[in-house]
């Protein structure tokens, strides 16, 4: 193969990923795992894009009271296979993961200079949490303040910050208190500091 045509390939298969970005992964296909004779008798698979893991960006201001976070979310592709009868098949199957990126907005910009939440107008209400079921985290709306608060920061690098080590630090290593450490003997409060004398000093 020439670098050109090798150009013109690579150029050729990035077009089409942007133009069709369902072109850019893998489907689910029921040829992969059923016989034309199981599809016509009424086979049938669905795909369902979990989310798996979703992580945002820390908030950034655009506009003035816009702010933002960069939302990247990872979904597993579930191949689920159903038979003639509906009866869930063990041929259904899973995908390479999915990373996508967006810019999710999370707090809108007033007349007066400030910012409120922002509310998409496509937004659905979640339920609550309760004792027995736990909703999944993803997708939920924010819920922090507007603007947001900005986060601590970071401490020197290179510099680790400890506690001193007390009562409590000596505790921890399983150390009384009370006894000295190791080579070293100790005297009661107010009593008078004396040197020790050998035998052939006295």
């Amino acid at each position: 193969m020439t670098r050109i045509k090798g150009a013109t390939i690579v150029f050729t298969t990035l077009v089409a990923a942007a133009a069709f970005p369902g072109a850019a992964r893998a489907e689910c296909y029921l040829e992969n795992v059923a016989s034309p004779q199981e599809i016509a008798g009424g086979w049938t698979i669905h795909e369902d894009l979990r989310v798996v893991k979703q992580v945002d960006s820390a908030p950034y201001e655009q506009g003035g009271g816009n702010w933002f976070v960069d939302r990247e979310t990872t979904t597993l592709p579930m191949c689920s296979v159903f038979d003639d009868l509906g009866g869930y098949s063990l041929r259904s199957y899973m995908l390479q993961p999915v990373v996508t990126k967006s810019q999710v907005k999370i707090c809108q910009a007033t007349a007066d200079g400030g910012s409120v939440l922002f509310v998409p107008a496509d937004a659905k209400p979640q339920p609550a949490d309760t004792a027995y079921e736990v909703y999944l985290p993803y997708n939920r709306p924010y819920a922090g303040s507007c603007p947001p608060v900005p986060p601590a920061p970071d401490p020197v690098p290179g510099i680790e910050v400890t506690a001193p080590a007390g009562r409590a630090g000596l505790a921890e290593r399983g150390r009384s208190p009370s006894r000295g450490t190791r080579g070293h003997r100790t005297r009661p409060v107010g009593a008078p500091h004396t040197r020790g004398t050998s035998a052939g000093n006295q």
